[in-house]
């Protein structure tokens, strides 16, 4: 039996606790895209450099989702919760003390020690807190967050830049994360932890084993691969990519919002039709994300106009919307609840190998190809198109009686 939140106004304040911690977690990644303009100026960074400090940052975060969400799994997501929030936050004030290209590598890299834990610590928390005909929509305004963060984020952190410099913009956003940090651990915890505790050790354990073994699991493993590949390969040279067509700093974060607004509302949209009407095919969102992604992607290099370009790069971003969506809401639905954190770290490392791959490859065929986006948009084209090989191979989820139905009859 789960012990699930069942006050609306305990889970409307977890929901939004999470949402904040997201939030803030997306700018603090994210602000490195539009801050590398001039950190590479003030450096001395080629378009390779650039690239690693990009990457960098993404193969402690992926190693940390492996080990945040069994550190989840077993000490509960409020504490997981509060020290990861405060330990990037800190990493994030560190970033404004670099002095050269070492200096910040080893900064970013720390900074995704502390932040891998986030995701799959806030996925458990859902699970914990949020019935199974909920989760859809729980999970959806979620992973809007991610967006929501990158529209603000992308906005402020081009203000604060131009206005304070990216050292004290680092600071800045260094500060608030202590006080989010301070909120989880006052406002997360409630009587109801205590019996969640209890049901989470008497449930019956899952070996790691059937998490591997499961064939759906490495088709959803590498759909996330895929779409990150994409996903973080447009975040992280978009910028870079329009100051080159003659746009200003200001001008590019403002622009860079709109994608991120409409995905926002794609992913509460999503949240609301995987419950009522895709309960048990929610791959096929994934599939129709990955293909329009491909197509947009290829409207958007041979757009005639920034306008256009824009508009193609909105539509390519609500598709990664699609993606996201299905697949976390396929883990909290029907993977074992013991292992949800697990099972979501997993997954999510895919995703954070493949967002430290992307920006290094786009960087190193730059200076190839001396500054040419041509071969870089191939590269995200194929991303695309094998994520939707990946996702129409997954099964259809058959719905079990029992909920502790492991997971490899879960899909």
């Amino acid at each position: 039996m789960h012990a699930y939140a069942t006050n609306k106004k305990r889970k409307t304040i977890i929901i939004i606790l999470l949402f904040i911690g997201m939030t803030l977690s997306y700018i603090d990644k994210a602000s490195i895209n539009v801050a590398i303009i001039p950190i590479q100026k003030e450096l001395q960074l080629n378009s390779l450099e650039s690239g690693f400090v990009l990457s960098i940052f993404f193969f402690s975060y992926a190693f940390m989702h492996l080990l945040g969400g069994w550190l989840t799994d077993k000490y509960g997501s409020r504490k997981v919760l509060v020290l990861s929030i405060l330990a990037f936050s800190l990493f994030t004030t560190f970033t404004s003390f670099a002095w050269s290209f070492a200096s910040l590598l080893l900064f970013r890299f720390l900074f995704g020690i502390g932040e891998g834990s986030v995701f799959p610590a806030s996925i458990r928390s859902i699970s914990d807190n949020f019935p199974e005909n909920e989760r859809g929509r729980a999970s959806s305004f979620f992973l809007s967050a991610q967006t929501f963060g990158g529209a603000i984020g992308s906005v402020t952190i081009g203000v604060l830049v131009v206005s304070l410099g990216w050292r004290s913009m680092f600071v800045s956003i260094g500060i608030i994360g202590v006080l989010v940090a301070w909120a989880f651990w006052v406002y997360l915890k409630s009587p109801a932890d205590a019996q969640i505790n209890n049901a989470k050790q008497n449930q019956k354990k899952v070996s790691y084993k059937k998490v591997f073994k499961t064939n759906n699991f490495w088709k959803l493993f590498f759909t996330k691969f895929f779409s990150n590949i994409v996903n973080w390969g447009m975040i992280s040279w978009m910028p870079s990519y329009l100051v080159n067509k003659g746009l200003d700093l200001l001008s590019v974060s403002a622009l860079m919002s709109i994608p991120y607004l409409a995905s926002f509302l794609m992913f509460n949209v999503n949240g609301w039709i995987l419950d009522k009407y895709m309960s048990g095919r929610e791959k096929y969102l994934a599939v129709a994300g990955s293909i329009s992604s491909g197509v947009f992607l290829y409207m958007m290099f041979n757009a005639t106009s920034v306008t256009l370009g824009i508009i193609y790069m909105t539509f390519n971003a609500i598709s990664i919307a699609f993606i996201g969506t299905s697949l976390y809401t396929m883990v909290i639905k029907y993977s074992p609840k013991e292992l949800t954190g697990s099972v979501t770290g997993l997954v999510s490392f895919g995703g954070q190998i493949a967002g430290g791959i992307s920006p290094v490859v786009i960087g190193f065929v730059l200076t190839l190809f001396k500054g040419s986006y041509n071969a870089a948009s191939w590269f995200l084209i194929t991303a695309a198109l094998a994520g939707a090989i990946a996702s129409i191979t997954i099964k259809n989820k058959v719905k079990e009686t029992k909920e502790d139905v492991l997971i490899e009859h879960s899909f």
